[in-house]
């Protein structure tokens, strides 16, 4: 049952690594440094990358987007393979990765963010 999980939340993890990066890209970003650790009950994404002054507002809308205060994982487990990749993060796919992740706790710095984004099994 496990390497179901596994599976599932390695799915999962593909859609949020292509919606973070290029999210940071279209930010201005100039490089994005993506790190995936497997833990004992999840997996863990480290990502780190800068952006253009001009979309800091962005940046932090995304932040914003990615630490709902509600998660709701039914309507993840039903909808989360609906988006399209041809949206290229629009707000409503930010919002989805959102809901997909588990846990997440976003710095937004001087032309730098930082993420720490879990999905458990």
């Amino acid at each position: 049952m496990k390497n179901k999980h596994l599976h599932v939340a390695r799915r999962k993890m593909s859609h949020v690594i292509d919606e973070i990066y290029t999210a940071l890209l279209r930010t201005g970003g100039n490089e994005v440094q993506l790190r995936i650790v497997r833990e004992p009950e999840g997996l863990r994404l480290l990502a780190v990358g800068d952006f253009a002054a001009e979309n800091r507002h962005h940046v932090e809308r995304m932040a914003e987007l990615l630490q709902p205060a509600v998660r709701t994982p039914a309507l993840v487990e039903e909808f989360w393979e609906l988006a399209g990749g041809d949206q290229y993060t629009s707000d409503s796919e930010i919002a989805l990765v959102g809901q997909i992740i588990d846990q997440a706790e976003i710095t937004v710095g001087e032309g730098q963010v930082e993420m720490n984004l879990y999905i458990s099994y």
